[in-house]
């Protein structure tokens, strides 16, 4: 790498952190129990993976994650955020390479993160199901008050992360063909994936976090179906914001580049 081509990386991590911040920080939506939020943060992090490539979008990930919790006061949440955002993008660009230099590693990848998660998904419900079981008061709180409401709210809970299963794949899938068709350009099936794998990981890092922050890993349970939203929206944001860059003279910037369609 020349020196130019160091110097045009650091401004473009620069600005790419900065985005990341400001992104977490303009529209938070509280989580109940866990007193974290949701955010659009997602959606930068998967861009500056796609501009920067994974090392210095792990740095612009990490750092402007964590100056967006430590600006508006969540410092509990900063050094959790720190590692989790920095490694979604490694993740992220690993895999996007691995699947490049193999089409095997595509299948294997996807067929890994499938089992990962419903065993994630397995792990989950047994803590809920033990937790609502052996000590139901541990779950109560402002948001759920009685042991009633912490039935029907646990089901509630149960249901989502099953519809999550499901329905990511089929979002994923929407917003490719919307951005094949609307924008003419092709999202590869590995960069779907590696972006799958970071969100994935992005929500079963906080799922831990929060566990060992409240000491309780079912009431953190409850953030999972926020967090996949999170990433969901994250994916299709960074997709339609990327489609517009690479339809300008922006697009040598990329590293891990969208295919245009003939």
């Amino acid at each position: 790498m020349t020196v130019d081509n160091k110097v045009n990386k650091m401004i473009l991590t620069g600005l790419m952190m900065a985005l990341v911040t400001v992104a977490t920080m303009i529209i938070q939506v509280p989580i109940p129990f866990t007193n974290g939020y949701i955010h659009l943060g997602d959606s930068m992090i998967f861009l500056s993976v796609l501009i920067l490539g994974w090392r210095y979008g792990a740095i612009a990930a990490a750092v402007g994650s964590a100056l967006g919790d430590l600006i508006p006061g969540y410092i509990h949440w900063v050094p959790w955020t720190f590692c989790i955002k920095g490694l979604m993008a490694v993740f992220m660009g690993i895999a996007i390479e691995k699947c490049m230099s193999s089409k095997k590693n595509t299948g294997i990848l996807a067929i890994i993160t499938a089992f990962v998660w419903m065993g994630f998904q397995a792990m989950v419900q047994f803590v809920l199901n033990g937790a609502a079981t052996n000590n139901p008061q541990s779950l109560l709180g402002e948001d759920v008050e009685t042991l009633s409401e912490l039935g029907t709210f646990l089901t509630g809970v149960q249901g989502k992360l099953m519809l999550t299963t499901i329905l990511i794949p089929v979002f994923l899938i929407i917003i490719a063909i919307y951005v094949r068709q609307k924008e003419h350009l092709i999202i590869p099936v590995y960069e779907i994936l590696a972006m799958t794998i970071a969100g994935l990981w992005m929500v079963m890092g906080y799922y831990v976090a929060a566990g060992i922050m409240y000491g309780n890993f079912a009431v953190s349970a409850f953030s999972i179906p926020w967090n996949v939203v999170q990433f969901a929206l994250g994916f299709f944001i960074a997709m339609v914001i990327a489609a517009a860059l690479l339809k300008t003279s922006a697009s040598k910037y990329f590293t891990y580049g969208i295919i245009r369609k003939k």
